[in-house]
């Protein structure tokens, strides 16, 4: 099975014994619903979302996990082997991890996974204006803005 392993965190695909709880709760945070747009009100949406991805061929959906916890989601989707780039939505569920680097160390080991794996060379996302953190944290990671819309921004990574 598929496990990247970081510094702090392993991240592997979500199975259906994933859909806790704990993570149906992130979707009642008040931060999580200002900047999230799939939400799920019940372990067994959360469940067939993750089996709906897991059987995607241009998605990969991986949780994250710090010691055996599930602290957030990481997932590229669609990813386009013909242009070679991957669309990339981030989700830190647990609020005591948001704000201590989880983004770019999972960003990081799973972009380089993904330019070892499919020559994934471009990582796109979509954020809204209003996420200033999570804005500084992408261009930390040297993402630049090639768009921007009455709906948010849109920015780029190259992979090398």
């Amino acid at each position: 099975m598929l496990e990247i392993s970081t510094e702090r965190f392993v991240l592997r695909p979500l199975t259906v014994a994933d859909a806790s709880e704990r993570y149906l709760s992130w979707f009642e945070d008040i931060t999580t619903q200002q900047f999230i747009a799939q939400r799920a009100d019940s372990t067994k949406q959360l469940k067939n979302y993750i089996l709906e991805k897991a059987q995607a061929k241009n998605c990969l959906f991986l949780g994250i996990f710090a010691e055996d916890v599930h602290i957030g989601n990481i997932k590229y989707e669609p990813i386009d082997f013909v242009k070679r780039e991957a669309t990339m939505g981030i989700l830190i569920g647990d609020p005591k991890w948001r704000g201590r680097g989880v983004a770019g160390e999972v960003i990081s080991a799973t972009a380089q996974y993904l330019r070892r794996k499919f020559d994934i060379n471009s990582i796109l996302l979509g954020v809204e204006c209003e996420n200033i953190a999570a804005i500084s944290a992408y261009k930390k990671l040297g993402f630049v803005i090639y768009k921007e819309t009455d709906d948010g921004l849109y920015m780029r990574l190259i992979v090398s």
